[in-house]
């Protein structure tokens, strides 16, 4: 059986994300990441399914120790930053991938 809290801090690790950014990232409180690692309290599958996405992962990638598909230096670069980014900086992002590709027609 998987080792939950253990594979959340794997996945934490990767990203160089504290509990603080986990906790912003994912909309958990960071009293409840913490009692996962401190008191050994198991996240529940809701909250599982919120590290997933916001670590860009499947439930299947989180519990078969699978990472995401294997990304060049760029593209983790570029994912590191998109995770720092404020949700309206995201939305703006977005909006110009659309523009680009309204412009590529």
């Amino acid at each position: 059986m998987i080792d939950v809290t253990g594979r959340i801090k794997e996945l934490m690790g990767t990203r160089g994300w504290t509990a603080y950014e986990l906790s912003n990232q994912t909309g958990i409180s960071t009293n409840a990441i913490y009692d996962w690692f401190k008191i050994g309290a198991e996240p529940t599958l809701p909250n599982i399914i919120k590290i997933c996405e916001a670590l860009g992962i499947t439930l299947e990638q989180f519990f078969c120790g699978v990472e995401a598909d294997a990304k060049t230096p760029e593209e983790e670069q570029v994912l590191k930053e998109w995770f720092s980014l404020s949700d309206l900086e995201k939305e703006t992002v977005r909006k110009m991938i659309e523009t680009f590709q309204i412009l590529k027609k």
